[in-house]
């Protein structure tokens, strides 16, 4: 399938999910996620969920995580749309809603790629290559390809991998993992 129709379809199929059926497929990502390996990680890249979108709870993991590590900071990802930018800034109390209604920090203290161990990703889907359909700006893509980011980039998503993404080219970057609620994959 060709990216236009995996992104309307799988937007369908997640906005169709109840709320106590998120909950648990939050529960079984968490339970993925406590199988890594996060013994050198000290700051992630995260994002705010999408609520209206029933994007994967995100805010769940990474309080996991900095419960179980010391002193890990987070990030996230600020969108500059008239730059056609995204950046990451460290955790702060406030958040701004942007345009597209998506939680962003109030932007302090830029961290940069190479300060950031991983990034967990959003998506609505993806392919057995890692390949991932989000909601079809780039920004992601175009971070990743403007500093070289080498570390993990983690997909989180309800639904298992498709077999592969028809339309993908040259400046799509690839997902090194992804978690689902019933499996861990590494590309």
């Amino acid at each position: 399938m060709l990216k236009s129709e995996l992104r309307k379809t799988y937007l369908a199929k997640r906005k169709a999910l109840t709320q106590p059926e998120c909950i648990k497929l939050d529960d079984l990502i968490l339970i993925q996620l406590q199988k890594m390996d996060w013994s050198n990680v000290y700051c992630i890249g995260s994002f705010y969920p999408m609520e209206a979108h029933n994007e994967p709870n995100s805010l769940l993991l990474t309080r996991y995580l900095k419960a179980v590590i010391p002193n890990l900071s987070i990030a996230y990802p600020k969108i500059e749309a008239s730059e056609n930018n995204m950046e990451f800034y460290e955790e702060t109390e406030g958040v701004i809603e942007n345009k597209w209604g998506i939680q962003e920090p109030v932007p302090l203290s830029k961290v940069l790629p190479e300060q950031m161990d991983i990034i967990l990703v959003p998506m609505l889907v993806f392919d057995q290559e890692g390949n991932r359909v989000g909601f079809g700006k780039g920004y992601y893509d175009r971070y990743f390809s403007k500093y070289d980011y080498d570390n993990p980039r983690v997909g989180i998503s309800y639904f298992e991998p498709i077999p592969k993404i028809e339309d993908t080219d040259q400046f799509d970057v690839p997902l090194t993992h992804c978690i689902t609620p019933w499996n861990r994959y590494e590309f």
